[in-house]
């Protein structure tokens, strides 16, 4: 019974992280995200990462997993670099503004300007309606996608591919 109790868990866990996963889809070029709607939740910060102390952290390295215990650890890894910081929130108190929903591209005009910096205060509006994607050899760290405390780092290694790694800071 023991065991069944056991593996009950485990796939429960896994279900609701890959559902997760699935809700929000990150590429090189673009984002999409489901949590997205009209009322409570509709913004997003994109940062640039790097490695506190010049180090290196290559999530394609065989010493990652002993670096990188667990998906918190990255938080205490790596910091935000200050030259790319942009964000967009779709609501206002006028309702004016463009929704983001489906896919966002950061290679691609949405229709708004990104801000530069954090998303509700302390930001500057740029005239920037393209990012660029997202560069190899580089961390990125993705939140305000949720209501809750949830980021989503991605690694772009040198051939391209996107390495994602979700980190669930709330309390719940």
């Amino acid at each position: 019974m023991r065991i069944l109790i056991i593996i009950a868990t485990v796939l429960l866990f896994q279900s609701c992280s890959q559902e997760q996963e699935t809700k929000i889809v990150i590429t090189k070029d673009y984002i999409s995200n489901k949590h997205w709607d009209d009322e409570r939740n509709n913004a997003i910060l994109v940062e640039r990462m790097k490695v506190k102390n010049g180090g290196v952290l290559d999530a394609n390295s065989p010493d990652f997993d002993k670096e990188i215990r667990s998906d918190w650890d990255l938080n205490d890894k790596l910091e935000v670099d200050s030259t790319f910081r942009y964000s967009y929130a779709g609501l206002d108190s006028k309702g004016d503004r463009v929704k983001l929903k489906g896919k966002v591209f950061f290679n691609k005009d949405n229709g708004f300007y990104w801000n530069f910096g954090s998303t509700y205060y302390d930001h500057k509006k740029t005239d920037k309606t393209i990012i660029g994607g997202l560069e190899n050899n580089t961390w990125y760290k993705f939140s305000n996608l949720k209501t809750i405390a949830y980021y989503v780092y991605i690694y772009v290694d040198d051939t391209g591919k996107v390495h994602r790694f979700n980190v669930n800071m709330s309390n719940y």
